[in-house]
């Protein structure tokens, strides 16, 4: 790593920083507005908050789309996801003296997280004749500047990002019903008191939402930069440096709310913030790329996302589904994820 590599990375820490916090004051500034406007609780629980903690996911991948560099949004949100359970889920078991689970996730979660990946692999890889027409027209467009590397999927078009932008107002839709007397009972309280209107929520919306546009566009900059030192994809460092990083409040939140021994919020905010990445941090950059970008579906990138990322992801779920099955988490089973997630990263790197 050359000095001019270094001063990047320092930059794009830097950039990070601004992105989380600013993202972290728009959602307060946000939920603070919705609770006077009336919105219940539990809605803006698996809403704002649940985009509040994939805010810079979601950011991130539009600039990158407006930018030309639309691969580093299948690496964050892959990269993002496996991030989510095998780091922060290991590290929230291993800080945990007894990581008791009273959720049951056998039938709300993880149905959502499989069927999840299922339509993302579906949407990712090429299985039909109109992927592989796509393929090879991306192709010969990039021939002159340089080749879409042979065995990947051309991009994501917008009839797909409609598909997983479905997925997500079902998982909206079944939480609401499944749901319904908790929504009521936080209507009616809501009725009898609502929060006071405070001006300082609105200039938090505001300035957090520049410094969210901020962060993301020189995070992009700057990781395009790394990734170009370094002789690696973009979607390389976006699995890795990008997708660590914007996990770090859904770290912040799921280590919180285990000290005060409140684990399903701990794992709420990591199986609902999975969820949200892959159908709405993928769907909306995918429906807009043709728009915001060169006119052509959102690119995948080189074969380390189909060979290496979607793979390692569907064995963390496996993973996931076999360590919760008997609702307790132990440090033991979580410097087992950790050392899943250690991994991973070597082997995106090509360390091991």
């Amino acid at each position: 790593m050359d000095y001019s590599t270094l001063i990047y990375l320092g930059f794009f820490v830097l950039s990070l920083a601004l992105l989380i916090f600013s993202a972290d004051k728009f959602v307060g500034g946000s939920e603070e507005l919705g609770l006077v406007l009336g919105i219940p609780h539990f809605i803006m629980g698996i809403t704002v908050l649940a985009v509040g903690t994939s805010f810079p996911e979601l950011i991130t991948g539009l600039y990158a789309v407006q930018a030309g560099n639309s691969d580093i949004v299948i690496g964050t949100v892959v990269g993002s996801n496996i991030a989510n359970i095998l780091f922060i889920l290991g590290l929230t078991a291993m800080f945990s003296r007894n990581f008791v689970i009273t959720w049951d996730l056998l039938h709300g979660d993880l149905p959502m997280l499989f069927g999840s990946l299922f339509l993302m692999a579906f949407v990712v890889y090429p299985l039909s004749d109109a992927d592989l027409s796509l393929f090879h027209h991306v192709t010969a467009q990039a021939a002159a500047g340089g080749t879409v590397p042979i065995g990947t999927r051309a991009g994501v078009n917008w009839k797909e990002s409609l598909l997983l932008l479905a997925g997500y107002a079902l998982y909206l839709h079944y939480y609401s019903v499944r749901h319904r007397e908790e929504v009521a009972k936080n209507l009616g309280e809501l009725a009898e008191k609502r929060p006071r209107f405070r001006w300082m929520a609105v200039l938090w919306i505001v300035l957090g939402l520049i410094g969210v546009l901020i962060g993301a566009k020189y995070t992009v900059e700057f990781a395009v930069q790394i990734a170009t030192g370094l002789g690696l994809g973009n979607e390389v460092v976006a699995a890795s440096l990008i997708a660590l990083g914007t996990s770090m409040p859904e770290l912040v939140v799921s280590i919180s709310a285990a000290r005060r021994n409140n684990f399903e919020m701990a794992l709420g905010n990591i199986t609902g913030s999975n969820i949200f990445n892959t159908f709405v941090v993928l769907g909306v950059p995918a429906l807009l790329s043709p728009l915001l970008g060169d006119g052509l579906p959102l690119h995948v990138g080189d074969s380390t996302v189909l060979l290496l990322q979607m793979p390692y992801y569907a064995a963390t779920l496996l993973l996931f589904w076999v360590v919760v099955l008997d609702k307790t988490l132990t440090r033991t089973e979580g410097c087992v994820i950790f050392l899943a997630y250690i991994l991973f990263i070597c082997k995106l790197f090509s360390v091991l």
